[in-house]
């Protein structure tokens, strides 16, 4: 072997052994971005321009680098569309299994209907991610919020309950955009429509679904309980709707009782009139149908049986009968 050749390979190999090195130190250097980073990726969007822009916002260092890694392994041809956010301290191995098909389903979690966000909290903290209380105070925050445009009093109500899938160190921003994503999808332009046609905004009904979702069992029922508390709404009567004289006392799984009925409390609807201030839980989709299109009823009351079902009554002598007669 001539000196030259040997040269030539002894480069190529320091050449090699420097991109394996340089390769290593970007896969497993983590980097947070400046600020949290939404970005949104349309179906067919080549993987070089989001390269470019992760790279442009703080979420990795080599666009270049992040392109090459995910072309040999084969990820740059199976995006995912959708919706993300990055805060977090992520190394750019995590950033890819995130944003490209691979390993990514790691903790699966189930919201229900109906669920709080304190509950949220409680489902997400048993995959180890982070704990509750971190979670629960982010979806109070202001700034959180802000971010994804929410006006209401927290994001209380737009966590839609659904099977959500979550990488390993996710923040609270980043597994709230999943489903803050799904809720968007969810809320149709056709529902906006019919809201103004109310004269209702997106926070008024998705407060009013959220008293359906937390008093309905039955979701052939739901309509029913809709028509009464529009009709209450349009009589100025108080809603009276027992869960929201609970809301707020984290963790509450006790009875409603008479005492809690008497509890000041912005959210009570026997002690003030109109909405509450906000939802009181993460309703459905059958409940935000709901109370977008009530039945048509003279309805003003309704009691559980017990049973998972009411009866409904128009008036008040009506409904005290019915009480009597469930209660003996």
């Amino acid at each position: 072997m001539s000196t030259r050749l040997r040269i030539f390979l002894m480069a190529l190999l320091c050449l090699f052994v420097l991109a394996f090195l340089h390769t290593c130190s970007f896969l497993t250097t983590p980097i947070t971005p400046p600020k949290p980073v939404r970005l949104d990726i349309l179906p067919g969007q080549g993987a070089w321009e989001i390269s470019e822009i992760l790279q442009k916002t703080g979420v990795i260092s080599h666009a270049s680098t992040f392109i090459a890694i995910a072309a040999l392994t084969g990820k740059a041809k199976h995006m995912q569309a959708g919706a993300y956010v990055f805060e977090g301290n992520h190394v750019p191995k995590d950033i890819m299994n995130i944003l490209f098909r691979g390993n990514t389903q790691r903790y699966r979690i189930t919201i229900p209907e109906g669920y709080t966000n304190y509950q949220i909290g409680e489902v997400v903290s048993k995959t180890g991610l982070l704990p509750k209380d971190r979670f629960v105070t982010s979806t109070r925050s202001k700034q959180t919020r802000d971010f994804f445009g929410v006006l209401a009093p927290s994001m209380e109500g737009f966590l839609f309950p659904d099977t959500y899938y979550l990488e390993a160190h996710m923040t609270p921003l980043e597994i709230m955009a999943k489903m803050i994503e799904r809720f968007r999808s969810v809320y149709t332009p056709a529902m906006e429509q019919r809201s103004k046609a109310l004269g209702m905004s997106k926070l008024e009904v998705i407060t009013f679904a959220s008293l359906i979702e937390k008093e309905a069992y039955a979701t052939l029922e739901k309509p029913l309980i809709s028509s009464v508390f529009h009709n209450r709404m349009i009589r100025g009567m108080h809603l009276q709707s027992d869960p929201t004289a609970v809301y707020g006392i984290d963790g509450f799984t006790g009875k409603i009782g008479p005492d809690d009925l008497l509890r000041e409390s912005p959210y009570n609807t026997y002690r003030h009139g109109g909405l509450p201030p906000g939802p009181i839980c993460n309703p459905g989709l059958d409940s935000i149908r709901s109370a977008l299109w009530p039945a048509k009823t003279d309805y003003l009351y309704f009691v559980s049986k017990g049973d998972g079902t009411h009866v409904f009554s128009h008036t008040l002598q009506e409904h005290n009968r019915a009480i009597s007669k469930i209660t003996k």
